[in-house]
């Protein structure tokens, strides 16, 4: 018996070497086998080779060999089996070179780069290994006139462990691809829906403005008791429904990761007064007590973002009142000390307390889950979409703090966050202001107003009249710069409330052209729009506007915004 080390195709060939089993660590494979293809025009050598790899194994996976006598079975043979791992081929067959220009019909017609192609050749002399190396995409070269059993299965498990490890390559190649794909489609699916949500505001807010303008506007009329308590119904619902538009957007924003967080300098007593003034006539219609207590050591300004943050505060003191029925709800800061590993400056530990009806142990979890309350009794008597705390635990976690609950079932309720900040300007903040301000009082005031909505028209010019302005109303961006160009100079416009979506001309496009003409490059322009994004608003600050009013608007925004710029 042979010892494998005998010339498998010498000149004792028809001597049949003994096989010996040949295998990898015993890791099993995804495979259930390996196939083999043996080609060559030889009858006796697919014989001997069948032999020689009669119990070979890889990492505990058999292989499977099959024989075709010639490189144009081949062909066929690889066009109905794909997945094959070895290929063991003769050179001289049906032509000389027949066994090459299959390695090209493999690499360049089937585009197969995961085969190892293994040559054997009983003609070195015809195709000489250094050239079949250069010329031609094989993986060995085996020369049957000095080949022994154990070359044959060494070459073989070499040419496997070269495909096992090309195949996990692409197999993760292709899973990194598979990931990079469901990535771009939930980012897709991320901004479409971000982009709907917009939509979808826009257009509610757009019948809100009316809603709750003229309700606005008829609260300074004569009304009657009972006529003052339906229209408190009327703008309490409105609020609530702008509430929940605002609160949707912000869990959106927040999931896509678009929230981006200001810092400017603030007193933090200014906003926690604010809260007071917002929530005062709850607060007295409930005989409730306001308490405020803020740390000495806290700077009279602070940096960081006092929009979100009163909007964390407004939630949180909100619901406070919203639950409690007597005693008093409050607001206590404390000044935190920080560690040098942080990026902020110090940290400040808010508690938002209350007297009323507490929270049960085992729905305390649960409070900063997305649309959840602590009973489905709690959304029909106090209303709500559950998004708030969610919102509020996110926000804080974005200001590089933290949020929990203290609370006693029937005792009240603590809720204790904290934010990162810093020492801010000592620099009292103006109002911007235009250098072709007028400083008229209203009366002498000239407003053009771009707007199509004939309701929101009809909401702006009852504001107006009752703030005292003169005005003149546009229904598209080009009619309001025909308006502008053919003002008489002594009667010029002295701002223009500018509504974004409009036929024929924009207000993006009317005011980059307003822009481009000296006559109006100082002429103040408000964004009056349904849009409330900050991708928005940095679309009205690069078209050139100067100031921002989301729909709907109040009378009080109106006016403040109105006697920044003139």
């Amino acid at each position: 018996m042979s010892s494998g080390s005998d010339l498998l195709f010498g000149p004792d060939g028809g001597q049949s070497p003994a096989p010996e089993e040949v295998s990898g660590p015993s890791e099993k494979t995804e495979s259930k086998e390996y196939l083999v293809l043996v080609v060559d025009d030889d009858e006796y050598v697919h014989q001997l080779t069948t032999m020689v790899l009669k119990n070979f194994r890889f990492e505990g996976t058999d292989i499977r060999l099959e024989s075709v006598m010639s490189a144009t079975e081949a062909k066929a043979f690889l066009a109905e089996h794909p997945g094959v791992a070895v290929i063991l081929l003769d050179v001289v067959m049906e032509t000389d070179d027949a066994g090459l220009q299959l390695v090209n019909h493999i690499r360049n017609t089937l585009h197969d780069n995961e085969v190892r192609l293994l040559i054997r050749t009983g003609q070195p002399g015809a195709a000489p290994e250094e050239s079949v190396f250069h010329d031609y995409d094989i993986n060995d070269y085996l020369s049957k006139t000095d080949l022994t059993a154990h070359k044959l299965r060494m070459a073989l498990l070499n040419a496997l462990r070269s495909y096992r490890d090309i195949k996990h390559a692409a197999q993760l190649q292709k899973q990194i691809m598979l990931v990079e794909q469901e990535s771009q489609a939930a980012e897709a699916a991320s901004e479409a829906k971000s982009q709907f949500l917009a939509h979808m505001s826009h257009e509610i807010r757009t019948p809100l403005n009316g809603i709750i303008g003229i309700a606005d506007i008829l609260a300074g009329t004569d009304l009657s008791d009972e006529q003052k308590s339906y229209l408190n119904t009327i703008r309490m619902s409105g609020q609530a429904l702008l509430s929940i538009i605002n609160d949707i957007l912000d869990f959106s924003k927040i999931e896509a990761g678009k929230l981006e967080l200001e810092k400017t300098s603030f007193s933090l007593n200014e906003v926690c007064q604010s809260i007071n003034a917002i929530f005062l006539a709850p607060i007295r219609d409930k005989g409730l007590k306001f308490e405020l207590a803020l740390d000495e050591r806290i700077p009279e300004n602070i940096k960081g973002d006092p929009l979100r943050l009163k909007q964390i505060l407004l939630n949180l003191v909100g619901n406070s009142i919203k639950f409690t029925e007597q005693g008093s709800v409050g607001i206590k800061v404390d000044f935190v000390e920080q560690t040098a590993e942080s990026d902020h400056e110090f940290m400040l530990r808010f508690t938002v307390h209350d007297s009323g009806i507490g929270i049960p142990n085992d729905k305390q979890k649960e409070l900063f889950d997305a649309f959840t309350q602590v009973d489905s009794s709690t959304t029909r008597k106090y209303g709500g979409t559950g998004l708030g705390l969610q919102i509020t635990k996110r926000l804080v976690e974005l200001m590089g703090g933290d949020i929990q609950v203290e609370s006693e079932e029937g005792k009240g309720a603590s809720f204790i966050f904290t934010i990162g900040a810093g020492a801010g300007s000592l620099q009292t903040e103006h109002a911007e202001q235009s250098s072709g301000m007028s400083h008229k009082p209203p009366a002498e005031t000239y407003i053009l107003v771009a707007e199509d909505n004939t309701t929101n028209q009809l909401v702006i010019k009852a504001m107006l009249k009752r703030l005292g302005y003169q005005f003149e109303i546009a229904g598209n961006g080009q009619e309001a710069i025909e308006i502008l160009s053919a003002a008489d100079s002594a009667k010029p416009f002295d701002l223009v409330l500018m509504d974004c979506q409009m036929p024929v001309l924009d207000g993006f496009a009317t005011t980059k052209s307003l822009r481009d003409s000296d006559q109006f490059q100082q002429l103040p322009v408000i964004a009056l729009t349904a849009g409330a994004t900050s991708q928005e608003q940095k679309m009205c600050y690069e078209a050139g506007m100067n100031d921002f009013l989301s729909k709907p608007i109040t009378i009080e925004a109106l006016e403040k915004v109105l006697l920044k710029w003139h």
